[in-house]
């Protein structure tokens, strides 16, 4: 059976990502720019499905996790963790309750979600819009022909800053939407977050936001 410090581990991968990537930024720009305008397509955005790769640079160890995510405005969210074809974790809300299924395992968490934990949007989302005018500004701007995508820099203001992470992001420059996200930590790479499948504003029923329990299942409530 899984232990409570697996399980929160577990959930614990939406909130740390947003907290990750949170760094603020200040523009310095119009409402013209790729990052303004992303800014603003992501206010228009009630819910949301993509595919989510998350490369984390660990010392020597790099190690990727995929994730087919569906999240729907305010606080509703399936997030399956794959590898291959297998799932390896499986984590739904309705808003109010949270299931946490490890297919191993076969064994179910079921608590209550947290307020820090309803914060649906991807967590590049949470780097665009996290205080936006305060710790970092857009160093340099550039297209990239070969994925069509704007690239951004976002830098401290300060060179002496405690905070020493640096972002590189690349926004979409057809439709606006973010696509890959490099953080960066006294200029050794931390993690890469990219995108891709994504569908907004599409046709969600609610039972994706309800976990089906397996007949076999172990059930823990935390």
């Amino acid at each position: 059976m899984m232990t409570v410090q697996r399980h929160s581990q577990s959930i614990s991968v939406i909130v740390v990502l947003g907290l990750v990537c949170s760094g603020c930024v200040d523009t310095g720009t119009d409402s013209g720019t790729p990052l303004e305008k992303a800014i603003q397509k992501q206010q228009n955005i009630k819910n949301l499905t993509y595919i989510e790769t998350l490369t984390l640079n660990i010392g020597n160890e790099t190690r990727a996790i995929e994730y087919d995510v569906i999240l729907q405005k305010p606080n509703k969210f399936r997030r399956i963790e794959k590898s291959g074809p297998y799932i390896c974790s499986e984590i739904v809300s309705n808003g109010d309750v949270v299931w946490i299924y490890d297919p191993e395992e076969n064994t179910v968490l079921i608590r209550n979600l947290t307020s820090s934990e309803k914060t649906p949007e991807p967590a590049i989302y949470a780097l665009l819009v996290d205080n936006i005018t305060k710790n970092y500004m857009v160093e340099e701007m550039e297209s990239l022909n070969s994925t069509s995508a704007y690239k951004v820099k976002l830098t401290p203001h300060e060179l002496d800053s405690e905070d020493t992470r640096e972002y590189l992001l690349w926004i979409d420059s057809m439709s606006m939407v973010p696509l890959k996200l490099q953080s960066y930590d006294k200029g050794n790479l931390v993690l890469t977050l990219e995108y891709r499948n994504y569908s907004m504003n599409c046709v969600i029923n609610d039972d994706e936001f309800t976990f089906t329990i397996p007949d076999d299942a172990s059930v823990v409530y935390a």
